[in-house]
This record gives structure tokens, C-alpha cells and sequence, in this order.
């Protein structure tokens, strides 16, 4: 099953930041094979361009995209402590993300 293009409109609806070269980022986000929906792909982009600071070290999502970065894992932090958070986003003890890591 292949990613249509209401998708990639719900995807790019829900972008933060800059939204440059939307005709390529579709063309990517339609060739894209990944189990994680349009909400849960723009959710890890949005994640990294908030960790990210500095809009110009942001990927476009056209390139984010072709290079399959929503497999990157985004360090965020709170009050200077490493937030670590499960599969579907939500934040975990570090306890869990370690035994997870070694499930793997």
C-alpha cells in the first residue's frame, strides 16, 4: 500500500517551521516505505526542528524525507535532563529506553 497524496497534504499541513520545496517533498513522501503515519512522521520532524534551535540547521523536509530521518533519534532536554521518549513519542524513564535498547 502506497502513500497518497491526501497524506502527504495532512503531513504537510501539520509541519512547523519553514515548508520549502513542496512539490519535491511530496514526490519523496509518496516513495517513502515506513509502518508510521503522516501525523506520526510531521509529529518526529516537528521534534527535531524544535530540538534543532536554529531553523537554518533544520533539513528541508524534502531531503529530511529522502533520507529517511525520522529513524534519527532527537535528543531532547528539560531542565538540562536527557528526555527519553518510546516508539510512539510519549516520554519514558531512562530505565525503560535502556532495557529497550538491549531488546532490540
Amino acid at each position: 500500500m502506497g502513500r497518497t497524496e491526501q497524506e502527504f497534504n495532512l503531513f504537510w499541513s501539520m509541519l512547523i517551521g519553514r515548508k520549502v520545496d513542496k512539490k519535491k517533498a511530496k514526490i519523496e513522501f509518496l516513495k517513502i516505505k515506513t509502518e508510521l503515519t503522516a501525523e506520526e512522521l510531521a509529529s518526529k520532524f516537528n521534534s527535531l526542528y524544535k530540538s534543532t534551535g536554529v531553523e537554518r540547521f533544520v533539513p528541508h523536509p524534502q531531503r529530511w524525507l529522502r533520507n529517511e530521518r525520522w529513524n534519527d533519534e532527537v535528543t531532547e532536554n528539560i531542565n538540562g535532563e536527557k528526555v527519553y521518549r518510546d516508539s510512539n513519542g510519549f516520554i519514558i524513564s531512562k530505565e525503560e529506553w535502556d532495557s529497550k535498547k538491549r531488546n532490540k
